[in-house]
């Protein structure tokens, strides 16, 4: 048994001089784990002569998407030679496959029957739902053609995928860089999905469908992933009644599908609804591509794709396809195969309920016109880029090949998996009264390898700089990176992470310095923690650096609108989001209720925090007659604003005659300190005015407290509105009306405090630093070795 606890439990019987911690021994387990399953998988290849047997274990005996990829697969790699089993299974545990089906498919039975035979000199390559991959034993276990569609990922699967796996292979692009972005890092290689199997399918001619003239399709489950509600407003916008044009949705009726409720609220926006066809029979393959062959566009607005076959069957069949720019269906869709439509990043709402996670918002306006521009070209123009798509398809997508991209993986992959960790070099402020400098403090803290902080050259630090950190370069306009790029060289540094804000760099020097380093084949990531060009930098535009940004491994940025700023500039095949963190705080005993209700604010002192304005809502609610107090710990920032500001509120309170009801507290306090203090209030408010900022650090000192925070509603909080409440405004008497609401319920316990306080544990366990910090560990690993 290799397992890692088994291994633990025999390196703790052994006889130290000193006794390991219990993280050396883990550390030490999963090592020599991973070499065992290297050094087995190695022994598979060592004899040329022999061909590794393969188990393909899934669902495959039904029309459900990952039987037909299970068994065409399964079929696949028989036809390469290979011994091939076939087990039926799906995430929950094994099931005994439909013997109807068994006796229809000879081929498929004789290889379910090779799986009743028990080997262990099989590799193992499973997909089913759930990804249980826990039990996986062989000497190579891996995942085939893996689809995910939303930008976020569950936390448990990364760590399952990252224990278990040798090895994986995604359908598309835009699943593995899902993967990788999430922190798994496990070797994977795009493999693709078949497509050829359509071309077996002969259509039922007895089968017919109703309709105008022309016929848009749609195929799908109609669930919100599939933007169907996005089609009916979009068809709605570019039809009526009298057009000689119908749309025909194929789907199939549950629970979760809307189409009937959508269809009639859009009837209701505009009496002359152009014609309208829902088929939700069961329809045979022969059926279903004789309904193909009846129409003439296939629309698929998806919010996301992890391939999308509909759209492979429907270029196919020789049908031109408007589907989002967005997703996986890109590997073969693009402006010379389809049409693309618009669309906006947005909070991805799924049953997963994942934080952070976005899809593609399709524009309908948009999809409306392209519909327009399909329906009324001639069809010698419609065909044109379906033609070009089928050869495509074709040449790229046929089962044998997805199989062998698939043996190239179990062949190759795993080995990468043994790779060394590449050294890491880290670009920031540092030891500094600075917010990204404590961002970047935090995050290398939870990660393992020793990191070289390259940073700027400073008067005064926080503490004195330990041996990892080299003062290399001048922050500001003017000074060249000539220092930092030398000693980059010296360091032999391989991955690159740079903190990026308006005010570190010279643009034309950074531009410059970042060709060069993706010259030398170095992997860079640059973290924004600003993407809007400020008013007081006017010859600092972000348009300037996209040539470059756009060829550097990934560019991570805060938020959503983060996201769609960088697509207003082309920015998006390499960009991720990649949230702020909270710090791993284990607060104190809980206090003694305080006498008063006690309300708090965190950061520095600073304009657009909105201090002054807190001031006179807490005055507001003062002469309302509620018993309260403020506790303001907002230290001074080294600038002359800020001690004005300091000045402007102590002189504010003095005159509201507030001294005994409001405490400044200015001083820059360790972090624990600044926690302990916040720990200790009923309410933590930050009443932020207009910023350009993306996110804020402040917030999240709040969110770790533990205690409930209320934030103003303003885009810089977006990123934590599932842990925060909302005031209603950013004037004084916004803020004090809603204030005085959540004062109520938090002191009565009520349903909806409770409610968000459970989401907000939840919200801050997934954006700890230690979470975070590995995840972008792993995400570096997987960059290295992709």
């Amino acid at each position: 048994d290799t397992s890692s606890s088994k291994l633990i439990e025999l390196l703790s019987k052994v006889t130290y001089t000193r006794r390991p911690l219990d993280g050396d021994l883990l550390k030490a387990a999963t090592a020599i784990e991973q070499n065992e399953r290297v050094i087995s998988a190695i022994s598979h290849y060592l004899d040329p002569s022999k061909k590794p047997k393969w188990r393909i274990e899934g669902p495959f005996d039904s029309s459900y998407s990952l039987a037909l990829l299970n068994r065409e697969i399964a079929l696949a790699l028989q036809e390469l030679g290979y011994d091939v089993a076939l087990h039926s299974t799906e995430g929950l545990g094994d099931f005994e496959p439909n013997t109807e089906f068994l006796e229809q498919n000879p081929k498929i039975k004789e290889l379910y029957t090779n799986s009743l035979v028990s080997s262990k000199e099989y590799i193992t390559s499973r997909n089913l739902y759930p990804p249980r991959v826990n039990d996986m034993d062989s000497p190579i276990n891996m995942l085939h053609h893996y689809a995910w569609e939303e930008s976020g990922f569950p936390r448990e699967w990364v760590d399952n995928f990252n224990d278990s796996l040798s090895a994986m292979t995604t359908l598309s692009t835009h699943v593995q860089k899902v993967m990788i972005d999430n922190g798994v890092r496990v070797p994977m290689l795009t493999s693709g999905c078949g497509v050829d199997h359509w071309e077996r399918i002969t259509p039922d001619t007895s089968y017919k469908v109703g309709g105008k003239a022309f016929k848009f399709l749609h195929v799908s489950s109609c669930f919100p992933r599939k933007g169907a509600d996005i089609l009916l407003k979009a068809y709605a916008e570019a039809f009526d009644s009298s057009d000689n044009v119908s749309l025909i949705i194929k789907t199939f009726a549950n629970p979760h599908n809307e189409i009937h409720k959508w269809l009639e609220e859009e009837k209701k926006k505009k009496p002359n609804f152009p014609s309208v066809f829902i088929i939700e029979d069961d329809l045979t393959n022969e059926a279903l591509k004789a309904l193909y062959l009846q129409c003439d566009t296939l629309v698929g607005p998806s919010r996301a794709e992890g391939f999308g076959l509909p759209f492979a069957e429907a270029m196919l069949s020789a049908l031109p396809v408007i589907t989002t720019g967005w997703g996986g269906q890109l590997d073969f869709c693009d402006e010379s195969t389809a049409w693309l439509i618009d669309y906006k990043f947005t909070l991805a709402k799924t049953h997963f309920e994942l934080f952070d996670s976005v899809w593609a918002e399709p524009s309908a306006t948009h999809l409306a016109t392209l519909m327009k521009e399909v329906y009324s070209l001639p069809e010698e123009k419609r065909v044109q880029k379906s033609q070009l798509a089928k050869e495509r398809l074709l040449k790229e997508f046929t089962w044998n090949k997805v199989a062998q991209r698939l043996v190239d993986a179990s062949k190759s992959l795993p080995f990468l998996a043994s790779s060394t960790i590449p050294k890491i070099g880290w670009i920031s402020s540092w030891n500094s009264k600075c917010g990204i400098a404590s961002y970047s403090e935090h995050l290398i803290n939870a990660m393992s390898p020793p990191i070289t902080i390259l940073a700027p050259k400073v008067d005064t630090t926080i503490t004195p700089d330990t041996p990892l950190v080299h003062r290399c370069w001048e922050m500001g306009d003017g000074n060249s990176l000539g220092g930092l790029e030398e000693k980059i060289h010296q360091e032999n540094i391989e991955t690159l992470i740079i903190q990026f804000n308006y005010s570190f760099f010279d643009f034309n020097h950074f531009n410059d310095f970042l060709l060069q380093q993706i010259a030398q084949k170095r992997d860079v990531i640059i973290m924004m923690h600003a993407t809007t060009d400020a008013e007081l930098t006017p010859h600092k535009k972000l348009q300037q650096l996209i040539p470059a940004m756009s060829q550097v491994s990934r560019v991570l940025v805060h938020s959503v609108n983060d996201l769609n700023r960088l697509k207003e500039y082309g920015l998006v095949d390499n960009v991720a989001l990649f949230p702020h963190g909270i710090l791993d705080y284990t607060h104190p005993p809980s206090p003694l209720k305080n006498e008063s209700f006690l309300l708090a604010t965190y950061g520095f002192f600073l304009p657009h925090k909105g201090l002054l304005e807190i001031i006179d809502s807490f005055d507001i609610l003062h002469k309302r007659g509620l018993d309260i107090k403020l506790k303001m710990v907002n230290s001074a920032y080294p600038v002359p604003i800020s001690t004005q500001l300091i000045q402007e509120a102590k002189e504010k309170i003095e005159q509201l005659n507030l001294q005994d009801k409001i405490e400044l507290l200015t001083d820059f306090l360790p972090d624990n300190e600044s926690l302990d203090a916040l720990n200790s209030s009923d309410l933590i408010v930050f009443p932020y005015q207009e910023t350009g900022e993306s996110s804020s650090a402040s917030v999240r000192y709040g969110l770790a407290s533990h205690r409930p925070v209320a934030v103003t509603p303003l885009a810089i909080f977006d990123d934590v509105q599932s842990a925060s409440h909302k005031l209603r405004g950013t004037t004084a008497m916004e803020m004090a009306d809603s204030i005085e609401k959540l004062i109520e319920n938090i002191t009565q316990n009520s349903s909806e405090i409770q409610k968000q306080e459970a989401l907000s544990i939840k919200w801050c366990n997934e954006h700890k630093y230690s979470t975070l910090g590995k995840r972008l560990f792993n995400m570096l690993i997987a960059i290295n070795i992709e």
